[in-house]
């Protein structure tokens, strides 16, 4: 190895030495610093957005998503080129290895760096229940039960105003995204951390392998875009889009950005927004009761939902059915482990946390 060879690994592991470093450190001050991630969140990660999501949203494809294929293929060509090398290289293979490492190193840690800094430590701060001034507790089962009900008349209601095609799903319009980003820009008069840029939610064309692990959506942190599946039925579209760019604001937690999405939804004046908003948080509210009810009790309620919203649930049932595989049950396994690493300890069981504050929030309004 040359002078030339051996600086590059030497600043390799210098720079992801100091990348790795900065990762670790923004992640600990969130964790255990007063103020940091309220600091961090609130002032320095919208400009971050700001910048980020313009540059990706030049392009009308999901940046995220070429990334992602482009970084297995580097991924599957790096270690064919390791095993080769590996074996030509007798006498040079400790230096061989000493600059793969630095490489794997410098990787790593840059994705630890954006990781931290793009989503990791706005894990940490202020919650949203905080800022909209709800308290969520535990609640009876006639509590539940009577949010529930309020759900499906809202549902019922607004399935009034909703198209249907041949199959009995509605009808998702052409413009999703943008009638998203024109119900949080509506939610962020209302809330000012909520007043954020929002780059339009672009659709992944590998859908069916999001499908695999149950992902509706996705945010990604290293472009800054909100990502949906688009074989995901049509019912759930409109949530999945509000509640992904709400991750744009800076909420990762999911209880939360499933309650700013289903407000954004719900105070939109989009009926089709509206609708899905409303049928996934019924969803959401069913799930709660069925945990705490007797057969015959969820039986009672479920027949009070429309006949054809009925057939909705049929089928988004059997959408993810379809998908019910060992690959399937890994990557869910992989998504609770990385949610309760990021201190959300129901793990995926979390998502359903938005039951406590949509409960909150009604009975906020009724006092």
């Amino acid at each position: 190895m040359d002078n030339k060879e051996h600086r590059f690994p030497k600043k390799r592991l210098i720079a992801g030495s100091i990348l790795l470093a900065a990762g670790l450190a923004g992640l600990l001050a969130a964790r255990f610093a007063d103020g940091f991630a309220d600091f961090y969140g609130f002032t320095i990660y919208p400009a971050v957005v700001n910048i980020f999501a313009r540059i990706s949203g030049i392009f009308p494809f999901s940046v995220a998503e070429i990334l992602v294929i482009a970084g297995v293929l580097l991924a599957l060509f790096s270690i064919v080129y390791f095993i080769v090398n590996i074996i030509k290289r007798k006498g040079r293979r400790l230096r061989f290895l000493l600059s793969s490492f630095s490489s794997v190193l410098f990787v790593g840690s840059l994705l630890l760096f954006e990781f931290a800094y793009g989503m990791g430590i706005n894990y940490s701060r202020r919650p949203f229940s905080e800022i909209a001034g709800l308290h969520p507790g535990k609640y009876t089962k006639d509590q539940v039960l009577e949010v529930l009900e309020y759900s499906i008349a809202n549902v019922a209601e607004h399935g009034r105003y909703i198209q249907l095609d041949e199959n009995g799903h509605i009808v998702i319009p052409d413009d999703v995204s943008g009638r998203g980003v024109a119900a949080m820009k509506k939610l962020g008069g209302k809330y000012d951390s909520l007043d954020s840029y929002y780059a339009g939610v672009k659709p992944v064309m590998l859908s069916e392998l999001m499908c695999y692990g149950h992902i509706s959506g996705i945010f990604t942190f290293y472009s800054m875009e909100a990502n949906y599946n688009t074989m995901n039925n049509a019912e759930e579209i409109g949530h999945t889009v509000c509640h992904e760019l709400s991750h744009m604001t800076g909420f990762m937690r999911e209880d939360e950005a499933n309650f700013i999405g289903f407000l954004a939804c719900r105070d939109s004046g989009d009926e089709y927004l509206t609708y899905s908003g409303w049928y996934d948080i019924m969803i959401y509210l069913l799930n709660a009761y069925y945990s705490v009810c007797t057969p015959q009790e969820y039986t009672e309620v479920y027949r009070t939902i429309p006949d054809y919203v009925r057939r909705q649930l049929d089928m988004q049932n059997e959408l993810w059915d379809r998908y019910e595989t060992d690959l399937g049950e890994a990557a869910e396994a992989m998504n609770d482990v990385y949610l309760k690493i990021n201190d959300q300890s129901d793990g995926t069981k979390s998502y359903g946390r938005v039951v406590d504050l949509m409960i909150a929030d009604y009975y906020s309004k009724k006092s």
